[in-house]
């Protein structure tokens, strides 16, 4: 059964060809169907363009590094406070309903 291909398919595949990561049979795929879709090869040419008017973002090793240490900080102040707010959730339950057993206990006993 042959599937058919269409424009979804080839944008899908556009970045692995642009790439040069594309399988032999998806770049061939890709290479006829550009050739019978003049308008859309256009289309994906002029995307390719204004890609390279946006340089990239590169950062050094060590600013990289920054970030992410950065990022582990947070992510461990974040950690420390939903496991204080847990912790305190269970003490102030704890003093509730022993309070509760205290009082219950001071009725009844």
């Amino acid at each position: 059964m042959m599937l058919e291909v269409t424009r979804d398919v080839v944008s899908d595949l556009w970045p692995l060809y642009r790439s040069g990561e594309a399988s032999a049979d998806s770049r061939a795929l890709v290479d006829k169907f550009l050739a019978e879709n003049s308008t859309f090869a256009a289309t994906l040419q002029e995307s390719v363009n204004l890609s390279g008017a946006m340089p990239g973002l590169r950062l050094s090793p060590d600013a990289e590094r920054r970030l992410l240490d950065d990022a582990r900080q947070r992510a461990r102040l974040k950690l420390l406070v939903i496991g204080g707010s847990i912790a305190l959730g269970g003490l102030i339950l704890l003093a509730v309903f022993g309070g509760a057993l205290f009082i219950a206990a001071r009725n009844f006993g």
